[in-house]
């Protein structure tokens, strides 16, 4: 009977070390044994995504961030809150900046567009790069593509594009977001608007000011469609000449 319980006790602390063992590799399991997907997934794209500054600290915390880094669908979907629109003064955001470009992340291919455009003055190069970012969602890049085109065509694909951002209700934000970009340029190419190409326009309220950069109410009051767009260029035509006062 005495030899039965020491049995059990002998087993008992064996069973007991084995817990112990498997507890202790699931916890120093490292990160870095999980599939490569899931890694970028759930943990640089995340961080990529919310601050880029973050995003660089991870990967130079160790090797394997580092080397995952460069993955593409990374890059297209970082923050570039906190990158300049133009790093004159730093190659490496100037590198990054391209790297991200090159994969088609909406937010560097509108800034590219609009500099391109406004600045460089290289309209066929600004198009595009609008118009791809645009193809993706871009709101912003739809605005300003938006007004261009009812500038320099009197077709209705720009129009369509102004009424894609009012139904995301971006037509604030991405006024903002423009302002915001070409206050960091010297301005070379500009807009001249077409007619108003409603019939009625006179016959039409709207506001009694133009729209502001700071307004959130993405012009509701405006009834008509060709009288709202034609509000929109209006307005960033007078931007665009406002900015340049040497």
């Amino acid at each position: 009977m005495k030899g039965n319980k020491i049995s059990s006790f002998q087993g008992f602390l064996k069973l007991t070390k084995r817990v112990r063992k498997s507890k202790t590799n699931s916890l120093t399991t490292s990160i870095f044994s999980l599939p490569n997907e899931l890694l970028i997934t759930e943990v640089l794209a995340r961080v990529a995504a919310t601050s880029v500054c973050d995003f660089f600290n991870l990967i130079l915390s160790c090797k394997a961030f580092h080397q995952t880094a460069d993955d593409n669908y990374i890059l297209g979907h970082v923050s570039l809150d906190k990158v300049p629109v133009i790093p004159w003064r730093s190659p490496k955001q100037a590198f990054f900046l391209e790297k991200c470009k090159e994969t088609g992340h909406p937010e560097a291919l509108y800034r590219e567009g609009v500099v391109q455009y406004f600045s460089f003055a290289k309209v066929g190069e600004g198009l595009n790069c609008l118009n791809s970012a645009a193809k993706v969602g871009h709101v912003g890049a739809a605005y300003v593509l938006g007004v261009i085109l009812l500038c320099i065509d009197k077709g209705g694909d720009g129009r369509r594009l102004l009424n894609y951002v009012k139904s995301k209700k971006g037509i604030g934000e991405s006024r903002k977001k423009f302002k915001d970009v070409i206050n960091r340029l010297w301005l070379n190419n500009f807009l001249e608007p077409n007619p108003n190409a409603c019939p009625m326009q006179a016959q039409h309220r709207r506001k009694q000011r133009w729209p502001s950069d700071d307004d959130d109410d993405d012009d509701d009051d405006v009834s008509c469609e060709a009288c709202g767009c034609h509000l929109q260029v209006i307005f960033v035509c007078n931007l665009l000449r406002g900015i340049v006062t040497y």
